[in-house]
């Protein structure tokens, strides 16, 4: 029965990324300097070292290889932005099916269903999902390394190798990824060290060291050194427990953000979620959860910027495998009124989120595309401005038309 369900479940995934794909696909600055940076890969073979800005005007830059992935996909549409939410879709693919075969080998097969059942259904997921940005890839790389890393302490130190070259891979998807290797020495102590175990360790510290290169060529230019040692100077301030627990919304928003109910108490409930976790569940997994839940807390205690939701991505997946764990774990309870409860409340959820998603409001890839393709048939000339789609889209349409291009890449 399970795979019938597994089955379903995944078909209603694809129904729900790849549907009205264009219309309701947003082309926004992100998705517009990755198409730019497609497009220069493509047509003038400008093969870039660094990525997108880790952020905002910090000169601090994530590594390059998403622009790559953006590009085959850009290549195959032959520059047609398209690409951008067939992107997401074939994105949130890879993570149906990382939360299903991780969440099976680290707890069981039922979890890992209602895990994937409660993705596929979650709106906000669905929503934040379908926008094409390497942010998508937090979430996914996050559960791959608390596999590898659980499948290390638990005593299999071959798979050092494999944490080490994701956790050096996530450093081309966002900055968050500094998070990677702390809770990685966290984790150090649970490790069965022998020989065998301290030369895989050092085997994924050379791994990981590959996927750095074209930050370490950038970052060992004079003008460029000191980008990073200044935008910590600016923004750390130290650990202060005010606002260590001013930030125990944040701590836990992916709760509050995949429950996403009209009812204030589940935010309130987010919070015992972890705790009931760690005492219900096995030790080390316990610690690891532990882990993904504190290192990012206590690290943005210390940082004085602007904190997004978004940088507590890497606890999505793992949210929802917890959710999962618990709504098992309450269904295997004798009681009857146990199993109404739960079965009412993810009823509920999934019509609500169901609703939601129909209720989507358009993009503006449609709209932009219709102004960008009238002008390059007219006289009319869009100037380009950086992050513009409309900028993008005329550039695409000269460039389709094989005629003058109004920009230099």
């Amino acid at each position: 029965m399970k795979p019938k369900i597994l089955i379903l479940l995944f078909v209603i995934h694809l129904f729900l990324m790849f549907y009205n794909l264009e219309k309701w696909a947003p082309f926004g600055w992100d998705q517009v300097d990755n198409a730019w940076a497609a497009m220069r890969i493509i047509s003038i073979h400008k093969f870039p070292l660094l990525g997108m800005v880790a952020k905002g005007n910090s000169g601090i830059y994530i590594g390059p290889l998403y622009y790559y992935f953006v590009a085959l996909f850009y290549a195959l549409t032959r520059m047609d932005p398209i690409a951008a939410p067939i992107i997401a879709g074939v994105t949130s693919l890879f993570s149906f099916w990382v939360i299903y075969f991780v969440t099976k080998r680290i707890m069981d097969e039922r979890v890992a269903v209602v895990s994937v059942a409660v993705y596929t259904f979650s709106s906000f997921i669905i929503t934040t999902e379908r926008v094409q940005w390497p942010v998508n890839f937090i979430a996914p790389f996050s559960l791959l390394i608390l596999y590898f890393l659980y499948r290390v302490i638990t005593g299999n130190a071959k798979y050092f190798l494999y944490l080490g070259a994701i956790v050096g891979l996530s450093f081309h998807i966002h900055f968050t990824a500094i998070f990677y290797p702390i809770i990685v020495l966290g984790a150090m102590p649970l490790v069965q060290w022998n020989k065998v175990a301290f030369k895989y360790f050092l085997g994924a510290i050379g791994i990981g060291l590959l996927f750095f290169i074209p930050q370490i060529i950038y970052y060992l230019q004079a003008e460029h050194g000191q980008a990073i040692s200044g935008y910590v100077a600016s923004y750390y301030h130290g650990f202060h427990l005010t606002r260590f627990l001013q930030l125990t919304p944040d701590a836990f928003i992916k709760f509050q953000s995949i429950l996403m109910t009209p009812y204030t108490w589940t935010r309130y409930i987010s919070f015992l979620f972890v705790p009931v976790f760690l005492v219900l569940h096995r030790k080390k997994l316990a610690y690891l959860v532990a882990l993904w839940f504190l290192v990012p807390w206590i690290v943005f205690t210390t940082y004085s910027g602007e904190i997004s939701d978004y940088y507590f991505s890497l606890q999505s997946y793992v949210a929802v495998m917890i959710l999962a764990y618990g709504t098992v774990r309450a269904w295997d309870l004798k009681y009857i009124a146990a199993k109404i409860l739960m079965s009412a409340f993810w009823f509920y959820w999934i019509v609500a989120n169901v609703q939601v998603f129909f209720n989507t409001n358009p993009g503006n890839l449609t709209e932009n595309r219709t102004v960008a393709k009238t002008a390059s048939t007219t006289a009319r000339i869009i100037p380009f401005t950086e992050g513009d789609p409309q900028s993008y889209l005329y550039y695409y349409y000269m460039y389709r038309k094989g005629g003058w291009l109004p920009y230099k890449l």
